[in-house]
């Protein structure tokens, strides 16, 4: 699993008539954290998306709502770093 790359996944394959600018919205509201700055969500949903397909498989429907959260709220370069670490055995959250 470590050499998963967010980057290097294979996009969704949408419907008919829907536009991919359409699905990159904002999260919505959570109650947890209303007036936080947002690192943590981006960081819990990073390891959200990456443990969703490790037990439901890569590719699976139900892990797409993690990604798209975690591709709305964290810069490309936390992503990109974060991938890297994977790579190499050292990211500090769950493998």
């Amino acid at each position: 699993m470590a050499d998963m790359r967010a980057a290097d996944m294979e996009p969704i394959k949408l419907p008919a008539g829907i536009n991919p600018r359409d699905l990159l919205r904002t999260p919505t509201h959570n109650p947890y954290t209303p007036n936080q700055n947002q690192t943590k969500h981006c960081y819990q949903k990073y390891n959200e998306f990456f443990r969703c397909e490790r037990f439901k498989g890569k590719g699976a429907k139900e892990c797409f709502q993690f990604k798209q959260a975690f591709f709305s709220l964290c810069p490309n370069e936390w992503v990109e770093k974060w991938d890297e670490q994977r790579e190499q055995g050292l990211f500090p959250g769950p493998q």
